[in-house]
């Protein structure tokens, strides 16, 4: 009987951790297909997910168009008209793992960005970084409002009346007098409302014990402006450095910099580009979207006289391949084309592309990718393929890009 339970605890144990390790497979399987796909009219889509799944295609009538594609190889889609397909994929040819919308589009152009701009980001509502415990008068502790308010919470009302402020919030905390006040929240696009007692401190102020933010600023580059004045940025949402989460906006504008010195990266540090912002001067453009595939808006037709950007085809992900390409960086009034090696694809929602300056020009001037430098175009075969994201904390010559079909999907999802 001894011996038989051993054997099931043994069983069990090894069915947990072969469990456990093919959900951890599958879903890094995952992460490398896209959610969706472009493809222009009339052309052919040569890509390789290298990974072991197969695939079936199927139109919006849920027509099999082609089945059996093997992913693990070299794949070449030709496409037709416009139209919307899905691709269905099996791990092994036999677990469903992921689906793609597929969409065949007609080709798009934008203008090129690589030029900084200052962004400043106002918040929807008032942003709480963390909580805090406060020392009262009478030399007790408390946090109060431990188990209610959250790091990562917007307070959006006090007392049923809106606040969009630190300095709303403040008074409304100080006019409290120590009696319990009701405080909105939004978390997780939810409101929800609790009764908090404000303490006095040991200054004889009274405080909730948060600390809060109601807006961000800082240096970014533009990735593209198009006809009508929209723009897109960053490549990545502007998030929280406290709790790391992409900040809910009411609206946000740019302005023109003045970068004023490059701060080389190194090792375990990453550069940054030091720059000043006018904000008293009129804004060039507004904000209304800060997404994880970076931050969108719109009247910024200024930029069109002032930087005279380059009208370049959007290329599809499934055009951009590993070698040489460039990324377009606005420096001493021009822009510069600098050299980078592609080293790595993925097709998956971010870090699509892996490369490495190669640059002797640009490993002078900064030593790779600095902060700041997020948003620069990245170019091959003279089309705009992405944008720079992120550069390793531990090599600064190299960095991150994302596929410019990925901003431009977020751009109109957001927008209808």
């Amino acid at each position: 009987m001894k011996h038989f339970k051993k054997g099931l605890i043994y069983a069990s144990s090894m069915a947990f951790c072969i469990g456990f390790m093919a959900f951890f497979y599958c879903n890094s399987i995952k992460k490398k297909i896209p959610d969706k796909l472009y493809i222009y009219t009339q052309d052919k889509a040569v890509f390789s997910m290298d990974i072991p799944v197969v695939g079936t295609v199927y139109d919006s009538s849920n027509n099999i168009c082609a089945d059996n594609i093997d992913f693990g190889r070299q794949v070449t889609i030709q496409s037709g008209d416009t139209g919307q397909y899905y691709v269905d994929y099996k791990l092994f040819g036999l677990l469903p793992v992921a689906r793609t919308h597929m969409e065949v589009v007609n080709e798009k152009y934008i203008y090129s960005g690589g030029f900084q701009v200052g962004i400043y980001l106002k918040c929807n509502g008032v942003y709480v970084v963390n909580t805090e415990t406060i020392c009262t008068y009478d030399g007790q502790n408390f946090v109060p409002v431990s188990g209610k308010i959250n790091k990562g919470d917007y307070i959006i009302k006090v007392d049923d009346n809106e606040v969009s402020t630190k300095e709303q919030l403040s008074q409304a905390v100080a006019d409290s007098e120590g009696k319990s006040i009701n405080i909105t929240v939004r978390r997780d696009n939810q409101e929800q409302s609790f009764d908090v007692t404000p303490v006095k401190n040991v200054a004889g102020e009274y405080k909730l014990g948060i600390w809060v933010k109601d807006d961000t600023q800082g240096v970014g580059t533009v990735t593209y402006v198009c006809e009508d004045g929209t723009f897109a940025a960053l490549g990545h949402g502007i998030s929280d450095n406290e709790t790391g989460n992409i900040l809910d906006i009411s609206d946000g504008r740019i302005y023109r910099t003045r970068i004023l010195s490059i701060v080389p990266g190194k090792n375990g540090e990453p550069g940054e580009l030091l720059g000043t912002i006018d904000y008293r001067e009129n804004n060039i453009g507004s904000i209304s979207k800060n997404t994880d595939k970076g931050i969108y808006g719109e009247n910024a037709y200024s930029l069109y006289s002032e930087y005279s950007p380059e009208l370049m085809k959007a290329a599809g992900s499934y055009e951009v391949t590993k070698g040489a390409a460039y990324v377009r960086f606005y420096n001493n009034g021009s822009f510069h084309d600098y050299e980078i090696d592609i080293t790595d694809l993925k097709y998956g929602d971010s870090k699509n592309i892996t490369f490495k300056v190669t640059s002797g020009e640009l490993l002078k001037l900064t030593n790779g990718i600095v902060q700041g430098m997020s948003g620069s175009p990245i170019i091959q075969n003279g089309k705009i393929i992405g944008a720079v994201t992120h550069v390793f904390v531990d090599d600064s010559t190299c960095g991150y890009g994302i596929f410019i079909d990925r901003m431009l999907d977020k751009d109109e999802k957001e927008t209808n």
